[in-house]
């Protein structure tokens, strides 16, 4: 069955405007275009754009599904299964949140009282939680007791909800696109424009954190070297941990004390 890019449109959810955006770009091109001037789609285009919508969920950019999805030896099959293996991690990771969100009720109404690090399960923002019995590293260690006041933090999952952590995960986001960007634009960490985004998110960490120089440098270090980190990094570009590694380095020596 071939369908019209209005009604292609209709179907997945994307807009008419970057359906046709997509075919300027060479990113998804109809499979042919009628007599009378429509494009026209067909399963093979619209598994194209199954593709195209799950790098997207997946935190890629357009260059990056660009670059992976126009390569002639694309294995789509390959692909869905690396999908799925994403998507379980990540259906594991909100079955941690809502035990933690199920901890941290029974602990502001004081049946059961959490452990500090209980208060971050599941959040790949700031504080990774270790396997039991598994000791901190020295840098775990100073991140760790930099959190400014667990009880309140606790307190905030309970008031603000899954919005508020929402708008935090969506913010670290955006904060990690600047910097592939800068990365793909072949600036150097040290240069003016990534030092910007640093410092924004030097501030997003003080939030949570007491941010000094000795816990952002820690922070780096992990960022770096720690797999839980380089998890939450590497599906935006293979370098970012690295390169934002080096940036947080940079900002600490220059602007903290």
């Amino acid at each position: 069955m071939a369908y019209t890019v209005k009604k292609l449109s209709e179907l997945s959810g994307v807009t008419v405007r970057t359906l046709h955006f997509y075919e300027e770009i060479g990113l998804l091109k109809p499979a042919y275009h009628g007599s009378n001037g429509y494009r026209y789609y067909e399963e093979k285009q619209l598994l194209q754009l199954q593709q195209i919508l799950f790098f997207k969920e997946l935190g890629f950019s357009l260059k990056q599904i660009q670059k992976v999805v126009g390569k002639g030896d694309f294995d789509q099959l390959a692909a869905l299964y690396s999908h799925r293996k994403s998507l379980n991690k990540e259906w594991e990771k909100i079955g941690v949140l809502l035990k933690t969100i199920d901890k941290t009720i029974k602990h502001i109404k004081g049946k059961k009282k959490m452990k500090d690090q209980e208060i971050f399960d599941g959040f790949n923002i700031g504080l990774v939680k270790l396997k039991e019995g598994t000791p901190y590293s020295a840098a775990e260690k100073i991140v760790v007791q930099s959190v400014k006041n667990p009880t309140k933090n606790a307190e905030d999952v309970e008031k603000r909800g899954k919005s508020y952590y929402d708008n935090i995960i969506n913010t670290a986001h955006a904060l990690f696109k600047e910097l592939v960007h800068c990365i793909e634009k072949g600036l150097d960490p040290a240069a003016d424009e990534v030092q910007k985004i640093i410092k924004r998110h030097h501030a997003f960490a003080e939030q949570t954190h007491s941010a000094t120089k000795e816990v952002y440098k820690a922070m780096a270090q992990l960022y770096a070297e720690h797999p839980e980190f380089r998890k939450q990094l590497d599906p935006f570009h293979p370098n970012l941990a690295i390169f934002m590694a080096e940036a947080m380095r940079v900002f600490a020596d220059r602007k903290l004390s």
